[in-house]
């Protein structure tokens, strides 16, 4: 009589993609990451954490996404530090420059910019944590 096989060695614990818990955790910062830093976090793990196809895949769908708010909102940032925006008025023979209602309105698209960044992010990060692959609604495919 014979005896039966051993058991196959454990594997570490995986998610439903095949990708490990510190697969999962660099994809994370990758989304988390562009909420202060923009698209810098993404592309360093991009080329650090190459090796690992799930991390490399969502860390260039978060450089892909973040790539375009960032642009935007430094193109907004550079407009304003060049005075587009002022407007120049006499006040009791004094030329006076001051912000204008434009100025007001890119604030507000910079800034809503950056909450509709975070709040895919968080999304995105929440869904890689899980297990699950990310999906912006628009992105630049420069990464792949």
């Amino acid at each position: 009589m014979t005896t039966p096989p051993p058991p196959p060695p454990q594997m570490p614990a995986q998610g439903p993609t095949g990708s490990s818990s510190d697969d999962k955790t660099m994809a994370l910062i990758c989304h988390f990451g562009m909420v202060l830093f923009g698209w810098i976090p993404a592309l360093i793990i991009y080329f650090v954490k190459g090796d690992s196809p799930f991390v490399k895949k969502e860390a260039a769908k978060a450089f892909n996404f973040a790539i375009i708010p960032s642009a935007l909102s430094m193109i907004i940032g550079l407009l304003y530090s060049a005075g587009v925006f002022n407007t120049t008025t006499n006040v009791y023979g004094y030329q006076v420059e001051e912000s204008g209602g434009l100025a007001c309105l890119f604030l507000l698209i910079s800034t809503a910019l950056w909450l509709v960044t975070a709040i895919f992010a968080i999304i995105n990060g929440i869904k890689v944590n899980d297990g699950k692959e990310s999906k912006y609604p628009f992105e630049v495919p420069l990464l792949k």
